[in-house]
């Protein structure tokens, strides 16, 4: 989180671990997504038009989507 400049892949990867926490029971995404965590001060740092683009909840959507996509597809 501290490279600023790597904003191409935070979103999603942080996104991922959030559905993965979901599905496994776990809380990995907790130690990101804090109050005034390294995520917000990531948020803080890029000076985005709108932060609430940025909350976790919005990020794991994407995930979500493309998971269940993916498990759609899946054999049983």
């Amino acid at each position: 989180m501290p490279r600023t400049d790597l904003d191409y892949d935070q979103p999603a990867a942080l996104g991922a671990l959030l559905r993965l926490d979901a599905g496994l029971g776990t809380a990995y995404a907790d130690r990101f997504t804090g109050p005034d965590g390294p995520w917000d001060g990531w948020v803080r740092a890029r000076k985005p038009s709108d932060e609430s683009s940025y909350t976790p909840e919005r990020l794991r959507r994407p995930a979500d989507l493309r998971g269940d996509f993916a498990d759609g597809w899946t054999l049983p």
